[in-house]
C-alpha cells in the first residue's frame, strides 16, 4: 500500500469538494426558482387586487352610463313626440312612432343577444368530456353519407 500513488487521497477529497459545490449550486438554483415563483405569486395577487378594484369601478360607471343613456332616450322620445305633435299629428301617432322605434331597437338587441348566448354552452368542452378526455382523433370522422355500408 505504500507503493500507491501519493495523489490518490487528493482525488477523493476533490470529488467530495466537487459534490459539495454541485449540491450548493443545486440549492442556489432551487432557491432562485422558488424566489421567482414567490415573486410571480405576489405579482399575480397584486394584479388580481387591481383587477377586482377596476371591475367594481367599471360596474359603477356602467350603471351610471345606463342611467344617463336611459334618461337621454326618455328626453329624446319626449322631443320626438312633441315634434310630431307640433307637425299636426294626433297623440296616438306621436306616441306610436317612438314606441315602434324602441320596439325595433329592443328586438334587434334581443335577437343578437340570443345568437350570442349559444356561445355560453361550452360545446367543445362538453364534447371533450364525452370523449373521455382521450384527445381528438387524428382524422375527422367521415360524414354519415360517406360512411361505408
Amino acid at each position: 500500500m505504500t507503493d500507491a500513488d501519493p495523489r490518490a487521497g487528493e482525488g477523493a477529497g476533490r470529488l467530495g469538494d466537487d459534490a459539495q459545490a454541485v449540491l450548493t449550486a443545486a440549492r442556489d438554483t432551487a432557491g432562485a426558482y422558488f424566489g421567482t415563483l414567490h415573486s410571480l405569486q405576489r405579482l399575480f395577487l397584486a394584479e388580481f387586487g387591481l383587477a377586482r378594484d377596476a371591475l367594481v369601478q367599471a360596474m359603477v360607471l356602467l350603471m351610471l352610463a345606463t342611467v344617463m343613456v336611459t334618461t337621454t332616450w326618455g328626453l329624446l322620445t319626449a322631443l320626438i313626440v312633441a315634434a310630431i305633435r307640433n307637425a299636426g299629428a294626433s297623440w296616438s301617432v306621436a306616441i306610436a312612432v317612438p314606441l315602434v322605434i324602441s320596439v325595433l331597437i329592443g328586438a334587434i338587441a334581443a335577437f343578437r343577444a340570443r345568437r350570442l348566448i349559444r356561445h355560453l354552452d361550452f360545446e367543445a368542452t362538453r364534447r371533450q368530456f364525452k370523449l373521455g378526455l382521450k384527445g381528438l382523433p387524428s382524422e375527422p370522422p367521415p360524414a354519415r353519407d360517406e360512411a361505408a355500408p
